[in-house]
């Protein structure tokens, strides 16, 4: 494996100290494979939103590694949008992911802000006039699951790119060759800026089952059938998630993807295993390099 290999990791807002807790040992085992950010997804609500920027602003002073911050048009005005932007400015934080965001009511369809921007679109054409951001957006291998059709949902991509974006970020997937297509896709349309798969190992194949269906992923039969008789054996469900993670990563850089970004659900465990098995390479020479240094 190329040990040139760049990746990094999304957190969430913990609910309680235990949490907390857990959330920042997995930050800090996860640190040793140099990631290029970590980044906090935004929470719905004022008291979650304050759990958000509290943790980004964390991570900028205590940890060695960028931050990155999640934004969503959801019940925000622009002004409420571009003060906590302005507000990471102001605290060196210029990486941001801008996303629309997912609807709170259950069943409800997106409505836009009166006074906010109209979709991830506008927000990245937004922050772009008030600052000098690094951006990046969501693009979906399996598309959106409100959009129409893979045309319309990449005409949204292109859309998104044309207003400044830098990078895309994609959903999870567990079927590489839906990503590979994904990819050729929007090259065909004219996006040259960089597509950086989204990788979740599993370590609860129900909950991921829940997750998937909410976010028009696809589970293969393939996958149902490893999991199959492991429904109370949570150890083995998380080696297998490793394993097949580790391998779906394999398969992508020897299609000439060299970045990941890994959703760790604020544990440190699955994704370190992967990233181990896969640049462990590069730590073991830098560590050493470390050594020789302060000998």
């Amino acid at each position: 494996m190329n040990k040139d290999l760049s990746i990094s990791f999304e957190f969430f807002p913990a609910k309680d100290e235990t949490g907390q807790n857990n959330l920042w040992l997995s930050l800090k085992k996860l640190e040793q494979f140099s990631p290029k950010f970590f980044s906090v997804t935004f929470g719905a609500g004022g008291g979650e939103r304050d759990k958000s920027d509290f943790l980004v602003k964390k991570i900028k002073n205590k940890s060695t590694i960028p931050a990155a911050g999640h934004l969503t048009c959801v019940d925000m005005s622009k002004d409420e949008v571009n003060s906590v932007a302005l507000s990471w400015l102001k605290n060196g934080i210029n990486k941001i992911v801008a996303l629309r965001g997912d609807v709170r009511t259950k069943n409800s369809k997106y409505v836009p802000h009166k006074e906010g921007y109209i979709n991830a679109a506008d927000m990245v054409k937004g922050l772009k006039k008030l600052g000098n951001f690094e951006i990046a957006i969501a693009g979906y291998p399996e598309k959106h699951p409100e959009s129409e059709n893979e045309i319309k949902d990449l005409e949204n991509l292109k859309n998104k790119v044309d207003q400044g974006a830098d990078k895309i970020i994609t959903q999870f997937f567990f079927n590489y060759e839906k990503f590979l297509k994904f990819r050729d896709r929007a090259v065909s349309l004219g996006i040259k800026i960089p597509i950086i798969p989204g990788i979740l190992p599993i370590d609860n194949f129900e909950k991921v089952k829940n997750f998937s269906s909410k976010c028009g992923t696809t589970i293969p039969n393939w996958i149902e059938k490893e999991f199959a008789g492991l429904e109370t054996d949570s150890e083995i469900q998380k080696i297998v998630g490793a394993s097949i993670a580790c391998d779906l990563v394999k398969k992508l850089h020897a299609e000439g993807v060299d970045e990941f970004h890994f959703y760790t659900l604020n544990k440190y465990e699955l994704s370190y295993a992967v990233c181990k098995r896969l640049i462990g390479d590069k730590i073991a020479t830098q560590n050493k390099q470390q050594k020789e240094l302060y000998a």
